[in-house]
């Protein structure tokens, strides 16, 4: 440990934690702890980071707000670098909004409305950070990211920061040029239009009870559990599979929407992921369909069962 920590001793403009517990960074509200927790407050402290593991050959993960994850229960070994609250600047500018990767999509639907910005009412409710937006391309009700970024900021995996424009950031479905590329995103330039303030706070709280009324939000769990398959949804296989409202413990299958797997109570990890198991099992033996995890397992799994993840590599 002493001698991992060494070679980020002489770095400016970060905190560094021990041995951290992540459950309070996680919204299943499970996982062990970080090794070395590391939060930058600027890019280019976070591209130090990034530079120093590649050369060292230490494990490096990266954390937004924790949403869309599940942390082992044995915790994260080597580096954890979260960008929340540290890195959560913004600025605007005529009808752009200027955003750190770390800032939470509900703080940039506020500075939108706050500066009568439209386009952003669509994300109003979604959970999660800027980042972590742009790399899975989130949406709903008819929106995404895609359609309002511009210009973003990252950091490759050897620590080199650069550039991507318009059409390089290779949106499609959960899917960009960050995450196929493993880079690392610490800001981005979003395009709203002007609209009318009153119009734009209706549209965000009505979205907001949509989501209320559809999905289990009184419940810890890490969003949507699985990508939607082709010509289907996951939920409506899920419902129809006899598995909505399944309990296992102290997390299941949602009652309220069948595409989420929440945590009830103090669930572990371990125990989260049997849920992920037995969905993923049941879907294609009655529809012979794979399911794919919109969540994301990370930190030290070995030894214990896992749901597939349709990644290969």
């Amino acid at each position: 440990m002493s001698s991992m920590l060494d070679y980020f001793t002489n770095l400016t403009d970060i905190e560094i934690k021990i041995d951290y517990p992540l459950e309070e960074y996680t919204h299943f509200r499970t996982g062990g702890p970080a090794e070395i927790l590391i939060q930058p407050q600027t890019a280019e402290a976070a591209a130090d980071i990034v530079a120093i593991c590649h050369e060292q050959d230490i494990p490096l993960q990266v954390l937004g707000k924790g949403c869309n994850v599940l942390v082992a229960d044995r915790g994260i070994p080597g580096v954890t670098l979260l960008l929340a609250s540290k890195m959560a600047r913004y600025d605007v500018a005529g009808d752009q909004l200027f955003l750190q990767a770390g800032l939470s999509i509900a703080e940039a639907c506020a500075l939108a409305a706050r500066n009568s910005l439209t386009g952003l009412e669509f994300a109003c409710g979604i959970p999660g950070s800027i980042g972590g937006a742009l790399r899975m391309n989130a949406g709903a009700y008819d929106g995404s990211f895609q359609n309002l970024v511009i210009r973003t900021q990252y950091i490759d995996q050897t620590g080199t920061m650069g550039w991507v424009e318009g059409d390089e950031h290779e949106h499609a479905y959960r899917s960009s040029v960050f995450a196929n590329n493993n880079w690392i995103i610490t800001q981005t330039v979003l395009q709203l239009a002007k609209g009318e303030r009153q119009a734009i706070y209706r549209r965000m709280a009505e979205n907001a009870r949509k989501r209320r009324e559809s999905q289990p939000l009184e419940y810890a769990s890490g969003g949507s559990a699985f990508k939607r398959p082709a010509g289907n949804f996951a939920g409506k296989l899920i419902t129809e599979a006899g598995l909505k409202g399944l309990r296992m413990g102290s997390c299941g299958v949602s009652k309220k929407h069948a595409g989420f797997i929440v945590n009830y109570g103090k669930a572990k990890s371990s125990e989260i992921m049997a849920v992920f198991i037995k969905v993923q099992d049941e879907v294609k033996k009655q529809f012979g369909i794979d399911l794919e995890p919109e969540v994301e397992f990370i930190g030290d799994w070995s030894g214990e069962p896992m749901a597939r993840t349709g990644r290969t590599g």
